[in-house]
């Protein structure tokens, strides 16, 4: 945005015509050669008069504007890496449900085990074991 500061001036041009007078306010906006340049403005080139307390009003308003802007990219860059951690803890927590619905099962098959063992004797568990090794022992030599 150029800005170029500068003063009004009024003045009131009388003229006469056909007997009558007349009064006009002019107004006039001078515009120093070497700040006009400086700010790249040409000859022809359509401009925006406002007042300094508007101006600055739309300064500040501006100010706020690119501030916000800033947060807004800050707070979107930051939701990003919440989603992403979001998601790792999403995956991890999945995974350790599995671990934990394995192992349970795992646990469930030795209780079981423990308690049919608990409700056999020594003696029947030894001869079982010696009958399946026996069994075995035949298949081999055949």
């Amino acid at each position: 945005m150029k800005c170029l500061e500068s003063v009004i001036r009024c003045y009131e041009r009388r003229y006469k015509r056909k007997g009558r007078q007349y009064a006009t306010k002019q107004y006039t906006i001078n515009l120093k050669k070497d700040k006009v340049e400086s700010k790249g403005l040409k000859c022809d080139e359509e401009v925006c008069i406002l007042p300094k307390p508007e101006f600055q009003e739309l300064i500040e308003t501006y100010q706020k504007y690119e501030k916000i802007l800033e947060e807004n990219r800050q707070l979107t860059k930051q939701l990003a890496q919440a989603q992403n951690e979001y998601d790792k803890l999403k995956n991890e927590h999945k995974h350790l449900q599995e671990v934990y619905k394995k192992r349970e099962k795992q646990i469930s098959h030795l209780e079981n085990e423990v308690e049919r063992l608990q409700n056999r004797g020594i003696i029947q568990i030894i001869l079982e074991k010696l009958t399946k090794r026996k069994a075995i022992e035949t298949s081999k030599e055949e």
